[in-house]
């Protein structure tokens, strides 16, 4: 679900700001759906380092 509304959330800004620019349609759509995968690999690389450092840290018990 956290995945799903960070493209939503990540892709609708970009889409806002490019309305925003005076951009068309089709920029405005592509932003959306480029900038919402940009956002999902983020949270995942995020998530990915989170949990690695984790375990590192309990096992430095």
């Amino acid at each position: 679900m956290a995945y799903i509304l960070t493209a939503i959330m990540s892709g609708g800004v970009a889409a806002i700001l490019s309305l925003f620019a005076g951009e068309a349609w089709g920029q405005i759509f592509l932003n959306y759906v480029i900038y919402g995968h940009v956002g999902i690999v983020v949270l995942a690389v995020a998530q990915v380092l989170a949990g690695i450092i984790d375990r590192r840290l309990d096992t430095q018990d």
